[in-house]
């Protein structure tokens, strides 16, 4: 079935792989990763013909592992949780922070637009968010005033933002992106903030995007999905809650009748519970 990461043939492998394992094995837990439609998402745009495609053959592949459950005797004793880690905004211009910092000479180039690790100051990219990390303190207020009047850079976060984001503290800025806008990593490219053409996404140049992810939980129109159903769920509610991607964990764990030694982030969503 596979074509080899190819999609929608990587997720019709996965999905095959699954029923299979479940129906042999009867496994007391199982997870899944389909990537169709956050992969045609990225190329084409959020709410793209594409991505609305990719939507039905998820829900296909749903109805796929259900029907597995149900075969292999395990349906009535089976919670389901269908979980989206992020959702997508559309974009179409990029930005190439490392070659601010090249260009001051705080970083080189190498031969394939990487970067030399004798660096002083680079950035790394998370899509719609980037970390900037400063090794030579004395360059930390010449840093922000360099990226701050960028185009397409919306907030630059000082550390103590990103310690309280429980992002990463190594860092000394996170900046994120403006609407449309997402970051690279590269250094040689023609101009620091540069548009997505569909020449670069149909030569498959890598980090070429129509639609991407990274940016700031608070952003609007900027959730994702939690859905459940089982032997141990509340049927046929919707509910309107503050909940948090780290809230997943210990609702697993709570299905499971797992207990943690330590204390961990999230909390149980008590909320579809029967009892």
């Amino acid at each position: 079935l596979r074509q080899g990461i190819e999609q929608p043939a990587l997720d019709n492998f996965i999905t095959a792989a699954a029923v299979d394992t479940i129906i042999r094995k009867k496994p007391h837990l199982t997870l899944i990763h389909l990537v169709d439609m956050d992969n045609h998402r990225h190329h084409y745009g959020v709410r793209s013909q594409q991505a609305i495609d990719a939507l039905d053959r998820l829900d296909k592949h749903v109805g796929e592992l259900v029907a597995a459950a149900k075969e292999a005797g395990i349906y009535a004793d089976t919670n389901f949780m269908i979980l989206g880690d992020h959702y997508q905004l559309n974009v179409d211009k990029m930005i190439h922070l490392n070659m601010i910092f090249a260009d001051r000479g705080w970083l080189k180039s190498t031969r394939n637009g990487r970067v030399n690790r004798h660096w002083r100051v680079i950035a790394k990219h998370a899509d719609g968010a980037a970390y900037i990390y400063v090794r030579d303190s004395s360059l930390v207020d010449e840093v922000r005033q360099a990226i701050k009047p960028v185009k397409g850079v919306k907030t630059v976060f000082e550390h103590a933002e990103i310690a309280e984001f429980g992002a990463d503290t190594n860092a000394t800025f996170m900046v994120e992106a403006a609407d449309r806008y997402f970051f690279t990593d590269e250094t040689d490219r023609p101009n620091v903030v540069e548009n997505v053409t569909n020449a670069m996404l149909e030569a498959g140049e890598p980090d070429r995007y129509k639609g991407t992810h990274g940016y700031h939980p608070w952003h609007n129109d900027y959730t994702t999905t939690a859905i459940f159903a089982g032997p141990d769920i509340i049927v046929d509610q919707v509910l309107d809650l503050d909940v948090d991607l780290t809230d997943e964990g210990p609702t697993m764990a709570k299905l499971l009748d797992l207990e943690f030694d330590t204390p961990v982030d999230g909390h149980v969503m008590a909320a579809i519970f029967k009892d």
